[in-house]
């Protein structure tokens, strides 16, 4: 028996059961947001300001010369919510507002001070929405402001903000996802690092200035937020910020430099991980102790040791260790004087190990954590020397081997 005309009639027959993108949209009837900004209004409403790409622009991978011009273009608009705001938004539009590539979030500091708590639902409700976000408080400015500021290594503000962040070793595209874990869980505060815009030339003051371009973005440190997504007290700096990513045990990046009377060395950081580790005596004292760990390349050496002998290396390595160890210890104790808010994840350091302990001591976790004792130590390793022997600038007498 011939069974290919039964096969045939089958496969017509499962044709019918098929569908296809009923609700498929065109690239050229979308308007592609890349990044959203955040600002109080004048009367208290949300004013939501979006970057869009301008297709036409956009310089195709492998075209030559440049795009035609601005690549995105900056549009805002206000409501009393976040969704009466899109709409108002949309109005502008001849096109569907499309958020799945959406990679930035900006709040001014005005706005993280009035709280997000009431404000985050949209961005987490849609389908369409990715959590795979960078986000930053803006510092002393307008979202909207920071959103028209261009850099000519990058198509968007969008995308150098995040590459800026990527490099210093930050949270990066991680940092939204980041704030909605520690806002959902007991034993750290939520924090969102900071972006404020800066003089591409350094130290220039007030004038005209002939850079080609004058004003870029500069990473600012790292804001604190209560349980209720409140911004609280000033914000932390730059190196602040590193050394509570490095508690955490998320910072990719860091170099560390040493300053001792007479000398200076740098080391480049290729491994970098940390431990917590809670001690609780019976009566529920507190102590912890963290471990930095971390291994790097030696990127310069001023010391005028000959770090080829052995003994020379463990001395530039214990001094890496002493000034890691103080800077963070620096660190942990302004977060409990100044905010008494456990930024770093101590609680869910108790409450991994000693989870049914944890739930006597959660209900009031930042006033004991803001007493807790807490002490730091270091192991740092340098891998790489970089060329052979001392520095070419020393001469041989001044070398100490």
């Amino acid at each position: 028996m011939n069974k290919m005309p039964l096969l045939c009639l089958c496969s017509c027959l499962s044709l019918l059961f098929l569908t296809g993108c009923w609700d498929r949209k065109e690239l050229n009837e979308r308007a592609i947001w890349l990044a959203s900004g955040w600002d109080v209004a004048e009367n208290g409403e949300i004013e939501i300001s979006g970057q869009i790409v301008i297709p036409a622009n956009i310089q195709t991978q492998g075209g030559g010369g440049g795009a035609a011009g601005q690549g995105y273009f900056t549009i805002s608009a206000k409501g009393k919510n976040a969704e009466e705001a899109l709409q108002n938004i949309q109005t502008k539009l001849p096109r569907e507002a499309f958020f799945g590539q959406r990679r930035l979030i900006f709040f001014s500091e005005a706005f993280a001070r009035r709280g997000l708590e009431k404000e985050l639902d949209l961005n987490n409700r849609s389908p369409d929405v990715s959590l795979r976000s960078d986000i930053f408080v803006v510092k002393g400015m307008k979202a909207k402001e920071l959103l028209t500021v261009p850099n000519p290594l990058e198509k968007s503000p969008a995308a150098s903000a995040l590459k800026e962040h990527r490099q210093s070793g930050g949270r990066g595209d991680t940092a939204y996802l980041h704030l909605l874990i520690a806002a959902n869980r007991e034993g750290i505060s939520p924090t969102i690092p900071a972006i404020e815009i800066s003089s591409s030339l350094e130290g220039m003051k007030s004038g005209k200035d002939t850079s080609p371009n004058p004003k870029v973005f500069r990473l600012a440190g790292v804001s604190v937020f209560d349980q209720n997504l409140k911004m609280v007290g000033e914000f932390l700096n730059s190196a602040e910020n590193r050394d509570m990513l490095w508690v955490m045990g998320i910072l990719k990046k860091i170099n560390i430099s040493i300053q001792t009377k007479d000398s200076n060395a740098s080391i480049n950081f290729t491994k970098i991980t940390s431990k917590i580790e809670p001690i609780l005596s019976k009566n529920n004292k507190v102590n912890f102790t963290v471990k930095l760990i971390g291994e790097g390349i030696l990127t310069e050496n001023n010391s005028g040791l000959d770090v080829e002998y052995n003994n020379n290396l463990k001395l530039l390595e214990k001094e890496f260790e002493v000034a890691a160890q103080k800077q963070v210890q620096q660190t942990i104790k302004k977060v409990q004087k100044k905010y008494g808010l456990d930024i770093f994840g101590f609680g869910e350091a108790i409450h991994r190990k000693h989870p049914i302990r944890w739930k006597k001591m959660k209900g009031n976790w930042n006033q004991t954590f803001s007493q807790a004792d807490i002490s730091v130590q270091s192991d740092i390793k340098i891998k790489r020397i970089g060329m052979n022997g001392p520095s070419l600038l020393f001469k041989e007498s001044e070398i100490k081997k």
